[in-house]
């Protein structure tokens, strides 16, 4: 005779989610490499970030779910006996797509136009694009004073620029859950 019903249903459950865990650790944003400059009034900076899909992600980027990527970076005047002074912060925004006609992913690049895309043709190498930071300038109201400053960045899947219909989905699963977290990197002058 069985008691511990709800126990049985409480394992089971569990048993789900921390496989669900396991599935989700096989993709991941990380900030592999970022060398940020202060140069007179601009924050400037070039880098890699890794990026990998969970297999949820990739099934929706092949069915033509475009992807938004945001990367956020904050600039900080580290100060010793108080809290660091933020002096900037801008969020770059990165879309892949792909294109079932033509059979490539297409890779939006922050500085340019919405209009200018580079394709693809295998997804590791669209990733690898995606996660290039090529030499960005980033403009800052004024020339920032003498002293010590850091940088903080992230990556994340951006989950509200998804269809409506996708968005419960993608916030309720961890598949979706795409972010890298914020690091912290010191800054050259």
């Amino acid at each position: 005779m069985r008691v511990c019903g709800k126990s049985d249903a409480l394992r089971a459950w569990l048993a789900a989610w921390m496989l669900g865990l396991a599935l989700a650790a096989g993709a991941e944003f990380r900030i592999a490499e970022i060398q940020p400059k202060l140069i007179g009034d601009s924050l400037q900076f070039a880098g890699t970030l890794d990026l990998a899909f969970t297999p949820k992600v990739e099934e929706a980027l092949a069915k033509g779910i475009e992807l938004t990527l945001v990367i956020d970076v904050k600039l900080n005047r580290v100060r010793r006996f108080w809290w660091d002074q933020n002096l900037g912060r801008w969020a770059l925004r990165r879309s892949i797509r792909f294109h079932a006609l033509a059979g490539q992913y297409l890779v939006s690049d922050p500085g340019a136009s919405a209009d200018n895309w580079e394709s693809f043709t295998v997804l590791a190498d669209a990733l690898k694009y995606l996660g290039a930071l090529n030499e960005l300038k980033l403009t800052l109201p004024e020339a920032p004073p003498a002293g010590d400053y850091s940088v903080d960045l992230r990556v994340g899947l951006d989950i509200e620029a998804l269809p409506t219909p996708l968005r419960p989905v993608a916030y309720t699963s961890l598949s979706w859950r795409l972010n890298s977290g914020w690091t912290t990197w010191g800054v050259a002058r």
